[in-house]
């Protein structure tokens, strides 16, 4: 199998997110960030939008405000049409892409790092483990003309605290940013149910859940799964198969062998379809020593082979 070390999926900082990355073209400017290019936010209209953005991944959240305009926007696998005000949740882990559908594009957007909470363990805490910036996580919300106002008073606030340097200017965008963060929380609560506290079977099951999710995303060709199955997992987590298996059967509906399956899978559309890495290539970074193992794998689960799903 030829592999290409070189081969990865484009990854942009917040130090070049003006670029063609995001939905702006190059300008020139210095970004006035609190802490060490921890943070941005600007105005959409200050920028000329592209038509198009092919996928990628980044390094740091975005939250992104569109008061006018339409388009079309990708994260992972799912798709979603934006016509008229909308917010949208972005975390660094996803591939994502962007497409314009009306010239009119008005709005703001943030950029941050978990450096900007680096001096306040709590609020990183939280900003790591936001339900909102997960992989997976629904991303995009569809606002009231009350909240669409609600929204732009808050980005407002944060675009002049950005480009002044006022006394506790650092404090001030914190504030403004949470304030983001809580309001995302409120308008996910139309989609999800209150949470309740953990019992042991889904502590564990949280636990495993999130260490698959850590193996992922795959970024270069060089890069294999290292944990594959059910006896793994519960060796890293010092539990035995057994016990795992139950907890996760008890707390999702669905055994630790599902779980890791339907992930692998997910990863291998989301290769196909935005990468140009060889069959073979995707087959040795989840695991599989043999490509036509991978491509039973994929066609018993999918229904067609990676070469048809890629063409497709």
């Amino acid at each position: 199998m030829s592999t290409n070390k070189n081969a990865s999926i484009g990854l942009k900082t917040i130090n070049d997110f003006n670029d063609d990355l995001l939905l702006y073209t190059r300008k020139e400017m210095i970004p006035k960030a609190p802490l060490r290019g921890s943070f941005a936010v600007q105005e959409r209209a200050d920028h000329n939008c592209v038509d198009e953005v092919t996928a990628s991944r980044r390094d740091y959240y975005k939250i992104s405000f569109i008061s006018k305009g339409s388009g079309i926007f990708t994260m992972g696998e799912k798709r979603y049409e934006i016509d008229g005000p909308t917010l949208i949740f972005i975390n660094p882990f996803e591939l994502k892409t962007w497409h314009a559908t009306s010239e009119e594009q008005e709005g703001y957007f943030c950029l941050f790092t978990d450096l900007l909470f680096e001096a306040q363990t709590n609020h990183q805490e939280n900003l790591l483990t936001h339900p909102l910036l997960q992989m997976g996580a629904q991303a995009v919300y569809n606002l009231t003309d009350e909240q669409c106002s609600y929204i732009q008073s808050i980005f407002r606030q944060l675009l002049r605290e950005y480009n002044e340097n006022a006394a506790f200017k650092h404090e001030a965008i914190l504030i403004y940013l949470k304030l983001l963060l809580l309001e995302g929380k409120r308008l996910s609560t139309q989609f999800t149910s209150p949470q309740r506290q953990f019992t042991a079977a889904q502590a564990l099951a949280h636990r495993f859940t999130d260490r698959l999710e850590k193996q992922f995303p795959i970024e270069y060709t060089h890069s294999q799964l290292g944990l594959k199955t059910a006896k793994e997992f519960a060796q890293v987590l010092n539990t035995h198969p057994n016990h795992l298996n139950a907890c996760v059967k008890q707390a999702t509906g669905r055994t630790v062998s599902e779980h890791i399956r339907q992930r692998m899978l997910l990863e291998a559309r989301l290769l196909l379809i935005h990468t140009d890495w060889q069959i073979s290539e995707i087959a040795w970074c989840l695991g599989f020593e043999d490509p036509g193992n991978f491509t039973h794998f994929f066609k018993n689960h999918s229904g067609v082979s990676p070469h048809v799903y890629r063409a497709q």
